[in-house]
């Protein structure tokens, strides 16, 4: 009996110090925290994240308390954009941003900017070497009977899509492009527009770095009217031959009008022309 009380109190004693000893890990366990990625405020739908830290900040948080796929880490908020609210004060998870390669170029373009595409070809784009990111001088052009003016519409834009491609092809210098797609104030889009129907655009093409501003677009630059030089015939006097028959003999004399008289031309002048078209007369 004694032997048998002896194990049963082991047994008893090693079951409560596991049981204790689970119980201090699962407290261990609940109460432990993580470095979470909280948000600071709150963020509307389809705010694009250019810098994380304006809207975000690590904070410890429970583990057990994390949403799945939290996130940990900021860098992995560059350049994403909010799929959905998110509170204040609240863990951000992965399934509420979107994923980098589906960003469109709406997550690319800067707050407060718009997109605006223009028609253009290869003569229009420096010979189709406008590529995304380029910066180019808008220059537009209205041709009339009288000549054509040009005037500097926008200067130093950034290039942001050529056709649909939003990244500059590593593989390719230039490309002929139908559309390309700028990046614009508002007022600089609805500027534009006043231009894109009623001529020419034409994009010049900046060097990098290059951000210096002409102002070229105060005064139009107008060509010279274009002169027609008409070579009109020479006008031919109007004139006669007076005939006097002696015998068989014939006088001529010419006649031709001057001054609305008629006048005596003792030598036949070359541009006489009869009223009849003779100069002979009969």
């Amino acid at each position: 009996m004694k032997s048998k009380t002896m194990i049963l109190m082991v047994v008893a004693v090693v079951c409560g110090l596991v049981a204790s000893y689970l119980t201090s890990q699962l407290i261990a366990q609940r109460s432990k925290e993580v470095d979470l990625v909280v948000a600071k405020k709150a963020i509307p739908q389809w705010t694009p994240i250019k810098n994380p830290e304006e809207f975000f900040e690590l904070r410890k948080w429970k583990e057990t308390d994390a949403p799945q796929g939290a996130v940990t880490d900021m860098k992995e908020l560059k350049d994403r954009v909010v799929l959905k609210d998110i509170e204040a004060d609240k863990p951000v998870a992965s399934t509420m941003l979107q994923d980098k390669n589906k960003v469109g170029l709406e997550g690319m373009l800067t707050p407060k900017s718009r997109g605006m595409a223009i028609v253009v070809n290869a003569a229009s784009t420096a010979g189709g070497f406008v590529q995304p990111g380029s910066k180019v001088d808008i220059v537009h052009t209205t041709r009339s009977s009288g000549g054509a003016d040009t005037k500097m519409v926008l200067e130093n834009v950034l290039v942001r899509a050529v056709d649909q491609q939003p990244v500059r092809p590593e593989d390719r210098a230039s490309m002929i492009p139908t559309t390309v797609t700028l990046e614009l104030s508002p007022e600089q889009s609805l500027k534009l527009c006043t231009f894109k129907d009623t001529g020419t655009l034409t994009l010049l093409l900046r060097p990098f770095g290059d951000s210096s501003v002409i102002e070229a677009s105060k005064e139009p630059i107008t060509l010279p009217e274009t002169t027609i030089v008409k070579n009109d015939p020479p006008k031919r006097k109007q004139g006669f031959i007076q005939n006097i028959f002696n015998g068989p003999a014939v006088k001529q004399t010419p006649f031709i009008k001057e001054d609305k008289k008629w006048r005596n031309d003792n030598e036949r002048n070359p541009d006489y022309q009869s009223p009849s078209g003779d100069s002979e007369g009969k």
